[in-house]
């Protein structure tokens, strides 16, 4: 179970995205929007173990659309590798402003 960064409290529950930003981040990564109950903390963190093997093979399962084969749309490269690191800091910088 994870704690609240904040106030180390474990009365956490999974928020909603509000924004496009939000819905995209969390569609790419795994990282889910929380709210602490105790101290009203909003944040991201990692999916427990359980929770992220049901994301993957929810993703292994996908394929692309067969309309889109042979098209300029088809994927070349279905698997590209993504800085987390990075996505974090701009959602930080965004927070700033």
């Amino acid at each position: 179970m994870a704690h609240c960064p904040k106030c180390k409290s474990k009365d956490l529950r999974r928020s909603r995205t509000r924004t496009r930003w939000e819905r995209w981040r969390k569609a790419i990564t795994d990282k889910r929007p929380f709210r602490c109950r105790a101290c009203q903390w909003r944040g991201w963190l990692p999916l427990s173990a359980a929770a992220l093997e049901q994301v993957a093979a929810q993703r292994r399962s996908a394929t692309d659309p067969p309309n889109l084969r042979g098209t300029l749309l088809a994927r070349s490269n279905p698997r590209h590798r993504l800085d987390l690191h990075t996505l974090d800091r701009f959602d930080d910088d965004e927070k700033d402003n």
